[in-house]
């Protein structure tokens, strides 16, 4: 089994440093007509059959970032300071979500962003570093991180498919359709009114579904085989890992997952990772040039929760690996109303990493077959 090598480019780098020059950039009004990346100060008035749904002022929205209505970026591009104009797009929020409306757009501003200069004295500034070329050093060596730990997800996931390639797993078709199901309705209803509920995401569903749950049989078997079996500072260690993830704190977690029945599929869960944590000690994987891919920083089951407890099929991004590094220390600009706002003096001389909070995920729903395992494909996204 082979994977690219892990390289990090000079590209990589100056990608990194400008995505940290970014967080210190300042917003300049620009009288031209508007280009991607810029950012605009707009108007909305959304309309259905002529009758006026909702509408927002003042709202900022850079171009490109797709943050906002389907359609906005293509209707705004190319639009200065006082013009307008009205584009078709499916409401996705509301009491209307679902519906075609019509959306006047006013622009009221444009601007662009302007990048602090890359030298000693924004590496004095932005991170920890007194001069450029340290602050570089540093986001080399973290984007050669970034690199090994994507190799070692790539290399994993490889592992995985030659399993299910070697060992043939019939899939009930009956039990498909019930998750499926169970998907679309319920609480992911909202996915119907999003217009998710098409035939090509409904494909993608059930391969992940299906996927899934070859995943699980066969870890199970490697388990059983092994005879895995997991202790109880291993079940504290994932509970305490994934509650964080949730939102909630580790005892309240604990008392959810024992009321609502769930921790024999908690310790289920463990148990696969525990199962694949085997396979890949044993697994070899070379890269493109010929080296062995270590894989020791995946072979420690209880290092990261993921999302299993959720739908099985949804796609997610791809998680990080337990030896992932945090991103480049750097001090945060003060707090900004509008993206890329005017820089402001950093607070602290000893900068901590940014973290991005962790996102606040509903309780995990009633366990169903495969639903553990999902978490091996859902890194694939």
């Amino acid at each position: 089994m082979t994977v690219e090598a892990a390289e990090a480019s000079d590209a990589d780098v100056d990608k990194a440093l400008d995505e940290l020059r970014g967080r210190f950039g300042t917003l300049t009004a620009v009288d031209r007509p508007a280009a991607d990346g810029d950012f605009l100060t707009v108007n909305l008035v959304a309309t259905v059959d002529g009758e006026q749904v909702d509408a927002a002022q003042d709202v900022s929205y850079q171009i490109g970032s797709g943050t906002m209505l389907e359609g906005m970026d293509e209707a705004v591009t190319g639009l200065s300071a006082d013009e307008d104009a009205i584009f078709e797009t499916t409401l996705a929020n509301g009491e209307n979500a679902g519906n075609k409306a019509q959306v006047k757009v006013e622009v009221s501003a444009v601007k662009e962003r302007e990048l602090p200069e890359a030298n000693d004295d924004f590496a004095q500034l932005a991170s920890e570093f007194d001069t450029i070329a340290e602050l570089r050093a540093d986001l080399t060596k973290r984007a050669a991180e970034e690199k090994v730990t994507e190799q070692g997800v790539e290399a994993r996931d490889l592992v995985l498919e030659k399993l299910i390639e070697l060992i043939e797993v019939p899939v009930p078709a009956a039990f498909i359709e019930d998750q499926l199901e169970q998907h679309f309705t319920g609480e992911n209803a909202h996915a119907n009114a999003e217009g998710h509920d098409t035939e090509e995401h409904r494909t993608e569903i059930r391969e992940n579904t299906e996927q899934a749950f070859r995943n699980e049989m066969i870890l199970d078997a490697i388990a059983e085989k092994e005879e895995i079996g997991v202790s109880q500072p291993e079940l504290i260690d994932y509970i305490v890992s994934t509650a964080g993830q949730y939102g909630m704190e580790p005892n309240q977690f604990a008392q959810m997952l024992d009321q609502s029945g769930q921790v024999p599929m908690i310790v289920g869960e463990v148990r696969r990772r525990k199962a694949l944590a085997k396979v890949l000690e044993l697994a070899v994987v070379t890269d493109s040039s010929g080296s062995v891919v270590d894989l020791s920083d995946f072979v420690r089951p209880g290092d990261e929760a993921d999302d299993s407890s959720e739908a099985p099929a949804e796609k997610k991004p791809a998680k990080k690996a337990p030896a992932a590094k945090k991103a480049p220390a750097a001090k945060k600009p003060a707090a900004e109303k509008k993206p890329a706002a005017e820089k402001k003096p950093a607070a602290e001389k000893k900068p901590a990493a940014e973290k991005k909070p962790a996102a606040k995920k509903a309780a995990p729903k009633k366990p169903a077959k495969a639903e553990a395992a999902a978490d091996e494909e859902s890194s694939k996204a």
